[in-house]
């Protein structure tokens, strides 16, 4: 089995209307989006289900990605706005079916929960994307240090102002 971990794209600090929820990406979380999407075009991913925030920023993220790559069925979801890794791993432990799951959310949950999954310290940045392998055969099996990352990436893109 595969998870898929995308951190969304790198975002405004404020949002106009002032809730974090809404801040949208910047143009360097577009072209961040962009690069990682065409790194992942080539890796001919599978995810049968993609679970996705509600913010703002990760549906952008997910917008850019989705017209690169296979997502698969998604789930937007408001549980994943700013969540703890025992959400992530509620989510996964009630699937009953597939082999590849992409998830695009936020820190520190998300970090926290790839961290779990390989009993490694994994801090993601903006953009960034972990490939972790895991050796059970249904997604309720999935627990602590179990999975091993397969592939990793974080696209380096500097604009000038």
């Amino acid at each position: 089995m595969k998870i898929h971990l995308i951190r969304h794209a790198k975002t405004a600090s404020v949002s106009l209307s002032g809730n974090d929820f809404d801040r949208k990406l910047l143009l360097k979380g577009v072209v961040q989006a962009n690069v990682l999407g065409s790194y992942i075009q080539n890796k001919e991913i599978q995810p049968e289900l993609t679970f996705c925030s509600m913010a703002v920023r990760t549906k952008e993220t997910y917008s850019i990605l989705q017209h690169l790559i296979n997502v698969g069925k998604t789930t937007f979801s408001t549980d994943l706005y700013l969540c703890d890794r025992e959400t992530y791993l509620k989510k996964i432990w009630e699937l009953n079916h597939g082999k590849e799951l992409m998830i695009i959310g936020h820190n520190d949950g998300i970090s926290e929960f790839a961290s779990y999954l390989t009993d490694e310290t994994l801090s993601m940045r903006t953009s960034e994307y972990y490939c972790i392998e895991l050796p059970a055969k249904t997604w309720d099996e999935v627990s602590f240090g179990t999975g091993t990352v397969i592939d990793h990436f974080h696209p380096s893109v500097y604009l000038l102002d």
